[in-house]
């Protein structure tokens, strides 16, 4: 596999974990009728170490991952789902039961719709 196409494998990596960090700015005005919890200690350390984890992502992230959509634009929708599958962590094997798509054929598919990514990027067809 060329360097390029590693590098496209992780930027599409990282696209999706910063699109798993951005909220999804809903907000449904629904209240609650429920008292304010009160926490114990253990559970607010718990509950903490969970915030660390959802640390909103930086400008510079969305600004990559807004970039790595608009290379997936082009591409068919099949592929563009095979490339967001993959980016997900998925092993070949759930991609291919997801897609209905054999398996020996699934890194094949994936690779050409890199392939096209890296072809678009670079301005040649």
């Amino acid at each position: 596999m060329n360097t390029e196409i590693k590098y496209l494998e992780q930027r599409y990596r990282e696209a999706w974990l910063t699109a798993r960090r951005l909220s999804s700015g809903i907000q449904l005005g629904h209240g609650s009728g429920w008292p304010e919890m009160v926490f114990d200690k253990r559970e607010q350390l718990r509950r903490a170490e969970r915030e660390v984890l959802s640390v909103k992502p930086t400008a510079e992230q969305e600004d990559r991952l807004m970039e790595c959509i608009r290379w997936l634009a082009p591409l068919l929708v099949v592929d563009r789902k095979l490339i967001w599958l993959r980016a997900s962590g998925l092993t070949w094997r759930e991609i291919a039961n997801r897609t209905g798509v054999p398996r020996s054929s699934i890194h094949r598919f994936w690779h050409k719709a890199l392939l096209h990514v890296q072809l678009q990027k670079t301005g040649r067809k």
